[in-house]
């Protein structure tokens, strides 16, 4: 699978850390928060660290150019760079959207995909008003309009650079987190991916022939083969449904069908498994599989 880049925004209550935490999680890269970045070069008591410190406790945003410079010192650090990321809490202003796509530019990486997470204001008031902080309804509003103002040119930014999509934040939590994924649906290549158990299932009933493939994006011998899948879905795609699922997100899957291993490629016929390839094989190995259940 390809390389994730993924900037999530949204309004104070609507879960954007929880989001951010939950897709590091599944696509296997770094979470990037900025106001870990921030409290943790304050608690270092680093250099930009104690530059920092006094507008913390001013109660003021960090400047522009502090706030980019602390990112890029995380930015350049092997995991982030060779993994990908996700990001909240960061751009603030239009200046730290735009030096942020600057320096991917000069870095020779492609911008990031952004989402904003919008949804009603009468659901963001109830969530945040039945905190542990009880915060007055007032000082809520004031909050999520001063947020509307703020991040409104960020917003119109990254729409005129092509980056930008709303996403629905009224859903539940699974549904936004499903969503965010289908950002990089493309990635899925001519064999799309199965979401869950249940598409599984109602394809087994209804396909006569169905072909496999369980992988993760963090498994190296997966993306070996993603080019081989592929290429048998295309050269099948007439008369064989080839698709791909992934183990993070369907772990029963494997305990199902006895993986031992990934990646792990199924060959169904009228809904039983007839034949299961583990490891990485050949496209010849795939090909031949696969023409012995059309015999």
């Amino acid at each position: 699978m390809k390389f994730k880049q993924l900037i999530l925004l949204g309004p104070p209550g609507v879960g954007v850390k929880e989001q951010a935490n939950t897709l590091s999680n599944r696509w296997h890269i770094p979470h990037v928060s900025m106001g870990q970045l921030i409290h943790g070069a304050i608690a270092k008591q680093s250099a930009i660290g104690l530059e920092i410190q006094s507008y913390v406790e001013a109660g003021e945003l960090v400047p522009d150019a502090l706030a980019i410079k602390l990112l890029r010192k995380r930015f350049e650090q092997p995991d982030v760079m060779l993994q990908g990321w996700v990001l909240d809490g960061f751009p603030r202003t239009l200046v730290q959207a735009q030096g942020l796509n600057e320096w991917l530019l000069k870095v020779g990486q492609p911008v990031a995909k952004v989402a904003y997470l919008k949804t009603m204001t009468g659901l963001l008031i109830n969530r945040l008003s039945s905190t542990e902080n009880h915060e007055p309804i007032p000082a809520i509003r004031h909050r999520l309009a001063h947020h509307q103002q703020e991040t409104a040119p960020v917003l119109e930014y990254y729409r005129q650079q092509e980056q930008l999509t709303t996403v629905n934040a009224s859903l539940s939590f699974a549904e936004i987190t499903q969503a965010l994924a289908e950002l990089f649906a493309e990635e899925a290549g001519a064999a799309r991916f199965i979401q869950d158990e249940s598409e599984l299932n109602s394809l087994l009933e209804q396909e006569p022939l169905l072909v496999v493939d369980c992988m993760a994006s963090w498994c190296g011998s997966c993306k070996l083969i993603t080019p081989l899948i592929d290429q048998l879905a295309k050269t099948y795609k007439d008369r064989v449904n080839v698709m791909k699922i992934d183990f993070d997100v369907n772990k029963q899957v494997p305990k199902r069908f006895g993986l031992k291993g990934m990646p792990a490629v199924m060959f169904f016929k009228s809904g039983e498994l007839v034949e299961t390839l583990t490891g990485v094989k050949p496209y010849q190995a795939y090909n031949a599989a696969l023409s012995r259940c059309l015999e």
